[in-house]
């Protein structure tokens, strides 16, 4: 059989979560080679990679030209999938997926993306991108004090997003500010009725990886007793995933929290049969300052050991 032949046959076995995961892992082994050509073939025409940092939001032309030197060098970066989850978007045309992915780095420990992928053809290649380091919870009372430290003396600008500029983004930030208005509120009910019932939510540990049921069972009884946790965006990027339904929206926004400092929530949106935007996924992070991340990334494998 000709190799031709056996890439059909492989595509025609598979389903379309599987072929978008096979894009991710070739993404993840050309950047590990240095191979700039595979890796950059991997990456779709409009995609935005977001940093750990929050200064780091990067468009496609950036984010080669940020890669380019490096690969130059033969250095390349590592990060193999240690688990990793695949939804594909609810549009007959089974042409754009979500993600969500726990990464073994050589050089950081254990990183995590989230983000989007669309079908061109045949070809699955990434729209959105963001990478974090997720901080166990620990160490994260110390850690975030330490980061809001930093901040407090080198603060950091937030770079730019894609701004509302139709009726399904502005819908799906309306959800956003609901669901944080309610968190705040501790309105229970409110709160999870934002999420779609298959819905998915990431905590800033790395264990924690929630169906709607299990996070409603740890987040109720605190609900229950008046206390809710405010986080208060200060910047966000929407964008709108390339489908006919114009149903379905992904997004990262900076959060402030009085506790913690800077967050990151990254996730996707999707307009149910009622009309109404409901978060499929929602991942909360703690984005480490690049001048603070080796650190405490090895401070956090030290801790793992």
């Amino acid at each position: 059989m000709s190799l031709i032949a056996l890439t059909l046959a492989l595509a025609i076995q598979t389903t379309p979560e599987q072929q978008a995961a096979a894009a991710l892992d070739a993404m993840h082994a050309a950047a590990a080679r240095a191979d700039s050509a595979a890796w950059a073939d991997r990456l779709a025409p409009g995609m935005v990679w977001v940093g750990n940092e929050t200064s780091e939001r990067w468009d496609r032309p950036a984010f080669l030209a940020f890669a380019a030197p490096v690969f130059a060098r033969g250095e390349g970066w590592t990060y193999s999938a240690r688990e990793r989850h695949v939804t594909l978007a609810p549009d007959p045309c089974a042409c754009v997926a979500w993600f969500d992915e726990v990464l073994d780095s050589q050089t950081y420990g254990t990183a995590r993306g989230e983000g989007m992928l669309v079908r061109d053809g045949s070809e699955w290649r990434v729209l959105r991108y963001a990478l974090s380091y997720p901080i166990p919870n620990d160490l994260a009372g110390a850690m975030t004090t330490e980061i809001k430290a930093f901040e407090a003396a080198n603060p950091i600008v937030d770079a730019p997003g894609d701004g509302v500029d139709s009726r399904e983004k502005e819908a799906a930030a309306a959800t956003l500010n609901a669901l944080h208005r309610a968190a705040a509120e501790a309105d229970g009910a409110t709160y999870f009725d934002l999420f779609t019932p298959d819905a998915t939510y990431i905590g800033t540990d790395v264990t924690e990886h929630w169906s709607v049921a299990e996070f409603r069972a740890y987040a109720q009884p605190y609900f229950a007793q008046g206390k809710g946790w405010t986080y208060t965006p200060r910047s966000r990027a929407l964008t709108l995933a390339p489908l006919d339904c114009r149903c379905v929206v992904w997004f990262d926004e900076a959060l402030d929290s009085q506790s913690y400092g800077t967050s990151r929530g990254t996730g996707v949106l999707v307009r149910g049969e009622d009309g109404k935007w409901r978060i499929a996924l929602y991942a909360l992070t703690f984005p480490i300052p690049n001048a603070l991340a080796r650190d405490m990334t090895a401070r956090i494998r030290a801790a793992a050991q």
